[in-house]
């Protein structure tokens, strides 16, 4: 058996793992965990939507929350503002966030225009929009080097920016407003020996998928989970499958089981 390799896990499915495995044996999780890579890289049918389904499902569940907004417009420019949302078949606060993500990308000479925005007059209709947190954060931490009290104002500048230049909204609608910040991934390690062939198989999947040795461990330990068939054979016979120690683990596995066979319930 080759070098261990460093595997994360979701902390839920390698619980349930190690179950699985202590229901077939002692010491059987890294034997597990090799009979669901042979799985994969021997039936890697389906991978590419696996990965995807299981990148929007970790994302979903670390999304976090949206946070609301008030900003001070002038009518016309409200109007104009909820007319484009109209226009494109969104919302004002989908439109917000690309106007925010596109400010940060490219602040540019912000103050002036911002310190003009503080002294607008006619500013009556209040406008709330949902944005990342991180959005609200960035924009707070660059009006207040200029000053107290000047958000808001940064705000009108970033949509106004929008309004003047739309730019492809299509695009950005399908890329950037359903963008959400995210809570760090949170994974339990687990070293796992594999030999030589099985990694580079592995890796081999990895390359060609776009993803890499942890990521595809994840994907194999769910479908073994979902679909574990006649896995307490196969586990046995990952354990067996050195031919130095094959007659040996053999004697003392029927032994253990004519033990548990024998054991009053």
């Amino acid at each position: 058996m080759g070098d261990p390799i460093a595997l994360r896990f979701d902390p839920e499915p390698k619980r349930k793992l190690e179950d699985m495995a202590e229901g077939i044996g002692p010491r059987r999780f890294g034997a597990l965990i090799r009979v669901a890579c042979r799985r994969l890289v021997t039936q890697p049918k389906a991978v590419g939507t696996g990965l995807a389904e299981q990148r929007r499902l970790s994302e979903a569940l670390r999304a976090i929350p949206l946070v609301m907004l008030k900003i001070k417009l002038e009518p016309d420019t409200a109007q104009e503002f909820a007319a484009l949302a109209a226009a494109y078949d969104t919302t004002v606060s989908a439109l917000m966030r690309i106007a925010l993500h596109r400010f940060l990308q490219a602040p540019g000479r912000y103050k002036h225009p911002m310190l003009r925005e503080a002294e607008r007059t006619g500013l009556s209709d209040w406008v709330d929009v949902m944005v990342n947190p991180s959005s609200k954060q960035q924009i707070w931490r660059l009006a207040g080097r200029y000053g107290d009290k000047l958000n808001t104002s940064l705000l009108r500048v970033a949509l106004r920016r929008l309004l003047e230049e739309p730019g492809d909204l299509a695009g950005d609608l399908e890329t950037i407003a359903p963008l959400r910040d995210l809570r760090p991934e949170i994974y339990a390690r687990a070293n796992v020996h594999f030999d030589e062939p099985l990694r580079d198989k592995l890796d081999g999947l990895a390359a060609r998928v776009g993803s890499d040795r942890a990521e595809l461990m994840r994907l194999a330990a769910r479908r073994v989970l979902e679909e574990p068939g006649k896995i307490e054979q196969a586990v046995n016979n990952e354990v067996f499958r050195s031919e130095k120690n094959r007659k040996h683990l053999m004697a003392r596995h029927a032994r253990r089981q004519a033990r548990r066979h024998t054991q009053p319930d």
